[in-house]
């Protein structure tokens, strides 16, 4: 049995029932190990409580400000949570960025999942874009999955990265590349008007499929922008005509691989995004919060 599967077993009796006795990651720890012993690391299981709470139908609830865990009620609707809960990160100029990916594709009618940002994770990339199987939208907003149809979706791996540099665009690209293999789709999106690592990237796309568009907006032009919540938030008509203005033609686009590279036991940290997509699938319904963006 995976770790996973062996927390998402003990941990509905390992955690408080209401939110306000929220128990932190340490104490979590101390738990665990009561069952599990010391097999595994705190760092492995750190991990697997993050992407366990991505999940909207898990057991495990992390409340709002992410200090500390608690048992999701079955009765307990999800609901579109802040992506960044502290102001000062809304103002962070690489959270804007993050944010005008989100609307990028959302708005392009792609569900997105966000993983919880952190610096440079090689592990899953900062966002996925999931393209839905055919459908429509009902009265409520809700996307219904055509029941005809094939319930198959497709994958776009997508990181975020300033283009500070040529440097800083080459590990950006290779970063992309690492955490994309498992996804139908790599995409990586530059933040920045520096043009002189464009030739490069152009060669790099071309060799490994990978997608590079580009938001022309360097720190000044993202201090001028609302937070990052407001641009998270905005109508998708406000969404489109912010992107109007910085968005570039793409320099290259994705390559589709009909299989992935990777399996999902090489890259388990993207577990949380496919099984929020499966989830979806299964109910045959993508609502209004998940069909913009899945968050912690």
């Amino acid at each position: 049995m995976s770790l996973r599967d062996k927390l998402v077993e003990i941990l509905p009796t390992l955690l408080p029932a209401r939110e306000e006795d929220a128990i932190k990651g340490t104490e979590l720890i101390a738990r665990v190990r009561d069952v599990l012993g010391d097999a595994y690391s705190d760092r492995s299981l750190r991990s697997q409580f993050s992407f366990i709470a991505l999940e909207p139908d898990s057991c495990l609830a992390r409340v709002p400000n992410g200090q500390g865990y608690y048992l999701r009620s079955e009765s307990e609707s999800p609901s579109l949570q802040h992506v960044f809960t502290d102001e000062s990160d809304s103002h962070n100029p690489l959270h804007k960025a993050l944010a005008l990916a989100v609307r990028l594709y959302d708005t392009a009618g792609m569900g997105v999942f966000v993983y919880p940002p952190e610096d440079d994770s090689w592990e899953h990339p900062d966002l996925v874009a999931v393209q839905w199987p055919a459908g429509c939208t009902d009265a409520t907003g809700a996307y219904i999955i055509d029941p005809t149809t094939p319930s198959t979706v497709s994958y776009r791996s997508v990181c975020v990265a300033p283009a500070d540099d040529a440097e800083e665009c080459r590990r950006a690209f290779f970063r992309s590349l690492a955490c994309g293999l498992w996804a139908q789709e790599i995409e990586l999106l530059i933040v920045g008007d520096d043009e002189a690592a464009a030739p490069e990237l152009l060669r790099l796309a071309s060799q490994f499929g990978v997608g590079v568009r580009t938001i022309a907006a360097n720190d000044d032009v993202l201090d001028d922008l609302p937070n990052a919540d407001e641009i998270f938030r905005a109508t998708a008509a406000d969404a489109r005509a912010m992107l109007a203005d910085l968005q570039l033609p793409p320099l290259a686009h994705p390559r589709y691989r009909n299989t992935p590279i990777q399996t999902e036991d090489d890259l388990p940290a993207t577990l949380a995004a496919r099984r929020w997509a499966e989830g979806c699938i299964a109910r045959g319904r993508v609502e209004t919060y998940e069909f913009r963006v899945a968050v912690n």
